[in-house]
C-alpha cells in the first residue's frame, strides 16, 4: 500500500508542478503565482487569492469553460481538463503552504 501511495504522491507533485508552468505560460504575465508577492499587473489579483475567491468546483468549471473576466485586456481562456487538474493541484499546494505558513 505505500508504494500506490508513494506513486500518488509523486503524481500529485507532478501535477503541481505543470499546473504551476501552465499558470506562468498563461497567466503569469499579469497575476502573481507563487504563494506571496504582488502581481506584474497592479490591478490583476494573484492566482493564490482567485483560488480562495471561489469553491473549488466553481473554480474547475470556470477554468474548464473560460475563465473570463471584465477587463477587456484578460483573454479568456479554456483549459482541457488536464490542464485544469494541474492547476488546481498547484493552486491547492498553495493553499496548504499558506495555510502552514500561517500556522507557524
Amino acid at each position: 500500500m505505500a508504494a500506490l501511495s508513494d506513486a500518488a504522491d509523486s503524481s500529485k507533485l507532478g501535477a503541481a508542478a505543470r499546473g504551476r508552468l501552465i499558470l506562468q505560460q498563461n497567466c503569469g504575465r499579469c497575476h502573481a503565482i507563487e504563494a506571496v508577492g504582488d502581481s506584474p499587473l497592479k490591478n490583476a489579483p494573484p492566482m493564490r487569492d482567485i483560488y480562495f475567491r471561489f469553491h473549488p468546483q466553481e473554480l474547475q468549471e470556470r477554468l474548464t469553460e473560460g475563465l473570463g473576466s471584465k477587463h477587456k485586456e484578460m483573454p479568456q481562456i479554456q483549459f482541457s481538463d488536464e490542464d485544469t487538474y494541474a492547476i488546481m493541484t498547484y493552486l491547492y499546494a498553495l493553499a496548504v503552504k499558506l495555510h502552514e505558513h500561517r500556522r507557524n
